[in-house]
């Protein structure tokens, strides 16, 4: 299956980890959820085209 940028409908995305470094602003979820098992693998896109994020989780069926 071809991934797309939900943003852009590009298809060049690489798969990348995300670290943060220096300040950066914490925005509180309302709509919190848990991942059942913990171990569960996020997934992390980033979009060449248009630099968006996007994340999906190895086994989607944990979300249902």
């Amino acid at each position: 299956m071809i991934k797309k940028c939900i943003a852009c409908h590009s298809e060049q995305l690489k798969e990348v980890n995300i670290v943060t470094k220096g300040a950066f602003t914490l925005i509180e979820n309302v709509d919190k959820f848990s991942i059942n098992p913990p171990t569960s693998k996020i997934i992390k896109y980033v979009c060449l085209d248009c630099g968006y994020i996007s994340l999906y989780a190895e086994d989607i069926t944990i979300f249902r």
